[in-house]
């Protein structure tokens, strides 16, 4: 037992010693793939406002890359705007189009990923039984958490309704007056936070320093973020939450706008991602994480559906001919309206019949008729049984004619032979 022992012993270490010497070399470490880690990016929705009153024009920014694509200039005049991911479509305020303001207020618009943009009509109150001026109009800050579109209006956070299952889809649930006011109105655009429940911005007031701040949306307290600052810029109308990073577009620095990237850990400042126009407002949404606009410019080949419809054209050649219905559909159809109708209408027909068996079946009934009506009875029908007649009737006229050539004859000489006599 000692020596089995010993062996085993011997062996364990053997296959230890393959193992490490394995895994020292790569052998035995676990597979690596790229596409496992998060890549720190994302695509977001921009709307940019170069005039007061002009269209919005929709643009896709990828962070942070800082690719842009223009989608569509809106005629609306759009802000405050959020993600639905789960509705995979973004939600704004729009005050009204390129003809004016809007005589109610504020309108709720949907935005699909291909830049278009419905108009879902005033965004009112719970409850409220006829349209009323709308308490978010003006808004400038907007963004969503399951069915909750929270909304910033001055120095109160609207509560928006976006479940479209329930009665008050796109009215006002909830107000909350934000705390301390002097950061609240500062934070033109803002992010929600799933892993804190928070809501992300800018404040760019005096008191704020263009520095990050936290709203609650159950409380309305405001609070700076230790260490989050951004460069001065003016209003930073659009922010977005990306993989471990803030991201913040200043409407004005210089003769431009810039995008700025900050990561949310503080281990470094602010960078700039990408410019633009020099904007009056603007907004953002997103991560974009469906990328809506990949799936129409992938619906592109759909054209080729249209060739199944040519496949198919071909198709009925082949299937008449291997299954040979060209021989039955026919023969079914035809022979039934011919060979029935045929039997039991022998009058249409007969007309070549009748013709042939009357010489023999009316032979012997045709003796007694002809002499009463077979003139007017049956002048073409039978034309045999009239000559018949005929020639009997010229025998007996000649064998009358006969007699009567007799008798004059015979009277005539019994006449000479009187005369004689006398």
């Amino acid at each position: 037992m000692t020596g089995a022992r010993a062996r085993w012993a011997a062996m364990l270490g053997v296959a230890t010693a393959v193992s490490a010497l394995l895994a020292a070399t790569g052998w035995l470490a676990p597979s690596r793939q790229p596409a496992a880690q998060a890549p720190d990016r994302c695509t977001i929705l921009q709307a940019e406002n170069e005039r007061a009153g002009a269209p919005t024009t929709l643009r896709l920014l990828e962070l942070p890359g800082g690719a842009t694509k223009r989608l569509t200039q809106a005629g609306y005049w759009i802000n405050a705007m959020g993600y639905s991911a789960a509705q995979g479509v973004v939600y704004g305020v729009a005050d009204g189009t390129r003809r004016g303001r809007y005589d109610h207020g504020a309108h709720a618009v949907r935005i699909d990923g291909q830049g278009t943009v419905t108009d879902l009509g005033v965004i009112g109150r719970a409850g409220a039984t006829r349209p009323v001026w709308s308490l978010v109009t003006g808004a400038t800050a907007g963004a969503i958490a399951g069915n909750r579109w929270y909304v910033r209006q001055d120095s109160d956070l609207y509560t928006v309704d976006i479940s479209p299952a329930t009665q008050d889809y796109l009215r006002v649930v909830h107000r909350t007056p934000l705390r301390p006011v002097s950061l609240a109105v500062g934070v033109d655009d803002f992010a929600y936070d799933p892993a804190d429940g928070l809501l992300h911005g800018v404040s760019t007031t005096s008191r704020g320093d263009n520095s990050v701040v936290t709203l609650d949306p159950a409380t309305g307290k405001v609070v700076p973020v230790p260490g989050l600052r951004f460069p001065p810029g003016g209003a930073y109308g659009s922010v977005v939450l990306g993989p471990g990073a803030i991201y913040a577009t200043a409407n004005r620095d210089g003769q431009r706008s810039v995008t700025y990237r900050l990561p949310r850990d503080g281990s470094g400042p602010a960078v700039e991602v990408a410019t633009g126009p020099v904007l009056v407002s603007g907004d953002a949404a997103g991560c974009l994480d469906e990328a809506p606009p990949p799936p129409p410019t992938t619906s592109s080949p759909e054209p080729p559906p249209p060739p199944p419809p040519t496949s198919t054209t071909p198709e009925p050649p082949p299937t008449t001919t291997p299954s040979t219905p060209a021989p039955e559909p026919p023969p079914p159809p035809q022979p039934p309206p011919v060979e029935q109708p045929a039997a039991p209408t022998p009058a249409p027909t007969p007309a070549p019949a009748p013709v042939v068996r009357p010489r023999t079946s009316t032979t012997a009934p045709e003796p007694p008729p002809p002499t009463t009506s077979s003139r007017h009875a049956r002048p073409t029908g039978k034309p045999q049984p009239v000559v018949e007649d005929t020639a009997r009737r010229t025998q007996e006229k000649r064998r009358w004619g006969l007699t009567a050539l007799i008798l004059v004859l015979g009277g005539g000489a019994a006449a000479a032979h009187g005369r004689r006599h006398r």
